[in-house]
C-alpha cells in the first residue's frame, strides 16, 4: 500500500500543516510517511505545497511522482497541476475561490467550495483542516482516532473542538466525492 497526496495553496493558508498533521497521524496508525514542502518566493501569498507520502513499506524518495490525489487551495496553485500525468490521480480544487470554467478540466477535476463550508462551520482559516478530512478519506489505513490525537496535540478549547467538526465533514466530503467517481 503507498499513497501520494499533494496539498497545494498559496502561503498562509495551512497546507504545509495539514500535510504534516497527515503524516502524523499515518505514523501513529504504524505506517510510514514522508513529509516534503516547497514555498514560493514569497511566504505568504506565494505558491506553496507539501507531498504526503505515506506507505506501508520503506519510502525511497519524498516527492510524490505519481500522485494519487491533489487537493487545490488557490487558483495560482491549480496552474501547476492542469496537466497531471496520473490517469488515476483525483484533483479536488476550491470552487469557492477557483473559477475552473476557464481551464480544461477532465473527470480528473472535482471542484469543493473548501473555503466556504469551512465558513459555514465557524472558520475559513481551518479550509486546511477540512482539506486534511478529504485527504484522510481516501486512506483507509488511517484511524479517525489518530487524526483526533494528532488535533489534540496542537489544539486546546473550543478551536480544538471546531477543528474535529470540521474534519469529521471533511471526511464525509472526501468519501461523497470518492463515490462519484
Amino acid at each position: 500500500m503507498k499513497y501520494e497526496i499533494i496539498f497545494s495553496g498559496i502561503g498562509g493558508q495551512g497546507v504545509i500543516l495539514a500535510g504534516s498533521l497527515l503524516g502524523e497521524a499515518a505514523v501513529s496508525c504504524g505506517l510510514r510517511a514522508a513529509q516534503t514542502q516547497a514555498y514560493g518566493v514569497s511566504a505568504r501569498g506565494g505558491f506553496t505545497k507539501t507531498d504526503v507520502i505515506i506507505s506501508d513499506d520503506e519510502i525511497l524518495y519524498p516527492y510524490a511522482l505519481t500522485p494519487d490525489l491533489i487537493i487545490v487551495l488557490a487558483e495560482p496553485a491549480l496552474l501547476h497541476y492542469l496537466n497531471v500525468s496520473n490517469d488515476n490521480c483525483k484533483v479536488i480544487y476550491d470552487s469557492s475561490i477557483i473559477d475552473a470554467s476557464k481551464y480544461d478540466l477532465d473527470k480528473r477535476y472535482f471542484g469543493l467550495p473548501i473555503v466556504e463550508i469551512a465558513k459555514e462551520l465557524g472558520s475559513a482559516r481551518s479550509a486546511n483542516i477540512l482539506s486534511l478530512g478529504i485527504a484522510a478519506s481516501f486512506i483507509v489505513d488511517i484511524s479517525l482516532e489518530q487524526l483526533d490525537n494528532v488535533l489534540e496535540k496542537r489544539f486546546r478549547g473550543k478551536i480544538l473542538g471546531k477543528n474535529i467538526e470540521i474534519l469529521r465533514k471533511g471526511i464525509e466530503l472526501g468519501k461523497s466525492v470518492a463515490l462519484t467517481r
